[in-house]
């Protein structure tokens, strides 16, 4: 789930769109967008389906998306066993089309491998596959091809696949046409007759879906044989053929994935008469089928127990990771802000089933029944129905509403995958009652106001991306107006209100933090000397020659800076051995050498107090500021290369050594004047080690890597607050320690690591909110790349992968 971007609409109907639900970074750019929407006072959560920016003016295409959208409303209309989610359809034709449909958390498979950090186990692809089969054995009984499977179109909810993008091959170019690089398609899912501009046949679906199967379990696109699990080689080879003919069918392919899997009936429940019902899974007559046992829709005529996908989808098929993932978008979508209620409206009303759409689609063709061919279609978004495996009589109105909650359990655990089509779904269900709301439709519908929940992150103000590498530092924010974004191809200025880039400059290769300096400048480390660029415009303003290598004292490592005035560390004019290295301070304003005093190699961190600058290598050294005559030599016991060092800008150096926060004069050396254990754990038991402290006023503040958070006194280590907090997506964050970070006030305290952002009351560490974005990899395949954040007294400026994202503290 990602915030809107710059070309996203606002509003569509009488919906406002809060977050984009994103296909991953490894997908081409689809030719539909998802988004996230509530009605007016947040009474309604939805998803919305609209043409992407690129097709938003392509009148053709408008038709197509809403022509497909009215012919699977028909379609499901049409056929009375088919259980439909309520669906509604834009109605001005000159305005941007959409579709609506309900929300339920779900999680596009691409961001279900980055949130599992790889390949998923084979039990649950084996789970995917199978639901995903058996829809597309229903959808082929039918005289229907999906043309649209593809890992961006596959969505993960708790209780099974979803199934977008119905008919975008269709769309993307019409038969007889080479589909080949064509937007929204994927050349490595596309199967070879589709390509070359065949028409989608159902063994086309079969190719694209053995596609998913093989990304899902090896995070890879179409692998090579001998990386796919021997359990599942015999399986998803087959589906890839280039000949359709050598493919198996949807319903081979689900029985492959589900022979012998076998589900008891829960105890309690009275099982059917056994015996076969052919349905238009086994390929027997499409008669009405037997009744449904008295088990209800998780237990079937055929066994007496629950077989197929109903069985694999079980309450573990789903690794831990994707279960807190789906909490958290859950929980964010509930936070958004939305305008208050307007005047009543038919938009507020309940969406029935087999409603007529809004208005008339021009052009739209006659219904279509089952067993027709196919039409044009154009991708959208995706439902979800409950429902058994099999076939049954719908239970009346009155019987439904007789259920017991263990019933509404199982029968969500018997569903298999559902299906968009356009404005529909095509599913062969138990049940004919719409499933009933999800948590976040309960909750939302409940209340109108537009505060956020208690711990739930704010709404960001923007979503900047970037291209190129993840930035390997926090962002610098200079004078309260511009976030100042370096990684390995430029720097780049954003406007820090609204997220709109102001420069770039890409003649310097940023190696090391940003600082300011002077009125207007920003200094940038880099491989080859410093540079200082203009804040304004991103003009390089000074670039020493004597700095960059070659000169006469080569650059080595930027120790600190403060007013106009930079302190770094250099070679000297001699041989280059390890005593020719130099400290300097340079006063950048006046483009003058202040002083320079002889300094080891190896010397790469400073640290400044009222009157002296402290450097860092195998000991410390502090030289007067003004003059650069040394002042002193020190080590501190446990203080090794490595260890997370700060100052309180005044007479203690704070260190984290291991499992420990220490307190030394800095003055003194030798063994610390206070010690502090951390709180946390870091699994079987053992003490978590602390991270980089970072000092505000008197108070020092360190997370350790059990997601303890800690306040102290500077001075005597006097403990102000020790918090513990049982997140559960730290197991997805290894083995580095939180940084921590504080606004300037001195109100919050950030806590970020290679999954979230936590923002903490500096006062006494209550927890305000979590912010965690999916979808933000740092390279095609990762997980994550580690959050980098800079703070305001207003706002979090949060790097994460490629995005940086702004969110407001108050």
């Amino acid at each position: 789930m990602e915030p809107l971007s710059e070309d996203d609409p606002r509003r569509l109907g009488p919906y406002h769109l809060i977050a984009r639900l994103a296909p991953g970074d490894d997908d081409p750019r689809a030719a539909a967008r998802l988004f996230l929407a509530r009605s007016a006072g947040g009474v309604r959560t939805v998803l919305i389906s609209a043409p992407s920016a690129e097709f938003a003016d392509d009148a053709a295409y408008r038709g197509r998306f809403l022509t497909e959208a009215e012919n699977a409303r028909r379609l499901g209309g049409a056929r009375p066993l088919a259980c439909l989610a309520p669906v509604e359809i834009s109605g001005n034709a000159s305005d941007l089309p959409w579709s609506a449909f309900p929300y339920r958390p779900m999680l596009p498979l691409p961001g279900v491998l980055q949130v599992c950090g790889g390949p998923l186990p084979i039990r649950t692809v084996h789970a995917l596959g199978a639901a995903l089969a058996e829809t597309l054995a229903e959808i082929h009984g039918a005289g229907l091809t999906h043309a649209g499977i593809t890992p961006g179109t596959v969505f993960v909810a708790g209780d099974g696949p979803w199934l977008g993008g119905f008919g975008a091959v269709r769309t993307a170019g019409p038969d007889g046409q080479a589909r080949m690089g064509l937007s929204g398609l994927a050349a490595d899912d596309l199967p070879p007759e589709q390509a070359a501009g065949g028409r989608p046949r159902p063994l086309g679906d079969v190719y694209a879906l053995g596609a998913v199967l093989a990304y899902a379990v090896t995070g890879r696109r179409l692998p090579d044989a001998g990386e796919l699990p021997r359990e599942l080689r015999s399986i998803v080879l087959p589906c890839l053929a280039p000949d359709p003919a050598d493919r198996p069918t949807a319903a081979a392919l689900a029985d492959g994935l589900t022979r012998g899997v076998w589900l008891p009936p829960p105890a309690g429940l009275t099982v059917g008469p056994s015996g076969p019902t052919p349905t238009v899974l086994d390929g027997g007559p499409a008669r009405p089928p037997a009744p449904v046992p008295a088990g209800g829709p998780g237990s079937t005529a055929l066994d007496g127990g629950t077989r197929g996908a109903a069985a694999l989808l079980n309450l573990d098929w789903l690794p831990a990771p994707v279960v807190v993932a789906l909490a958290e978008q859950s929980a964010a979508t509930l936070a958004a802000e939305v305008e208050p209620a307007e005047a009543e409206s038919t938009a507020d009303a309940p969406l029935e089933e087999g409603a007529p759409a809004p208005g008339e689609v021009p052009g739209a063709p006659e219904s279509i029944g089952a067993g027709r061919g196919d039409a044009p279609g154009a991708p959208h978004a995706p439902t979800r129905l409950s429902g058994g495996v099999t076939a049954a009589r719908s239970p009346s109105r009155q019987d439904a509403a007789r259920r017991s909650r263990r019933t509404l359990l199982i029968g969500a655990a018997g569903g298999t995958a559902g299906i968009a089509l356009g404005g529909g779904a095509t599913w062969l269900a138990t049940d004919e009652e719409p499933p009933p709301p999800t948590t976040a439709e309960r909750l939302a519908a409940a209340g109108h106001s537009r505060r956020r929940l208690a711990g739930a992150p704010p709404t960001p103000l923007w979503r900047h991306d970037l291209t190129g590498g993840p930035p390997a530092h926090p962002p610098l924010i200079w004078a309260d107006k511009l976030a100042v974004v370096a990684n390995d191809t430029a720097v780049i200025g954003v406007d820090l209100h609204t997220g709109k880039r102001l420069w770039a400059q890409d003649q310097v290769r940023p190696k090391g933090r940003l600082l300011p300096v002077g009125k207007d400048s920003i200094l940038v480390p880099g491989d080859d000397g410093l540079a200082a660029l203009s804040a304004g415009t991103g003009d390089i303003q000074w670039r020493p020659k004597s700095f960059r290598r070659g000169g006469r004292t080569p650059y080595a490592a930027l120790l600190a800076a403060e007013g106009g005035t930079v302190w770094l560390a250099a070679g000297g004019q001699g041989s280059g051995s390890a005593d020719d290295g130099v400290v300097i301070a340079y006063d950048l304003t006046g483009r003058k050498e202040l002083w320079r005093s002889p300094l080891p190699g190896g010397f790469d961190e400073g640290y400044l107090t009222r009157d002296a600058l402290v450097v860092r290598g195998d000991t410390f050294q502090a030289f007067d500021r003004e003059r650069g005559t040394r002042r002193w030599k020190r080590s501190y016991e446990g203080v090794t290369g490595g260890r997370p060092v700060t100052t309180d800008g005044r007479s203690t150096l704070i260190a984290a050594v291991s499992t420990t926060l220490r307190g030394y004069g800095l003055a003194h050396g030798g063994g610390p004047a206070w010690s502090v254990r951390a709180k946390g754990e870091a699994g079987s038991g053992h003490t978590a080690d602390f991270g980089a402290p970072v000092v505000h006023d008197d108070v020092v503040y360190a997370a350790d890597g059990g997601y303890a958070v800690h306040a102290l006194s500077t001075a005597t280590g006097e403990v102000r607050w020790q918090r513990t907090y049982a997140f559960a997506m730290k197991t997805l964050s290894g083995a580095r320690t939180p940084d921590t970070a504080v606004d300037p006030s001195g109100r919050t305290v950030l806590m970020a690591n290679d999954v979230e952002v936590d923002a903490f009351d500096a006062e006494d560490g209550a927890l305000r909110w979590r912010f965690m974005d999916l979808g933000a990899a740092a390279d095609k395949g990762s997980v994550v790349a580690r959050r980098r954040v800079a703070v305001t007294d207003d706002l979090a400026v949060v790097v994460s992968g490629r995005s940086v994202y702004a969110l407001p503290l108050s």
